[in-house]
């Protein structure tokens, strides 16, 4: 699975780090928004 960052803290958080604590937040700052980490690979279409 994907890494998330926090959203305040920009921490990466693994999935074993999200099943320590009970509901979704950040284990090191409490915040409970997160983003899930996009590849840094960037699609070209070609436009018809």
């Amino acid at each position: 699975m994907a890494p998330y960052i926090c959203g305040r803290c920009q921490k990466e958080i693994t999935m074993k780090g999200l099943e320590s604590l009970p509901g979704v937040k950040c284990p090191h700052c409490g915040f409970r928004i997160l983003y899930k980490q996009r590849p840094p690979i960037v699609q070209k279409l070609k436009a018809r």
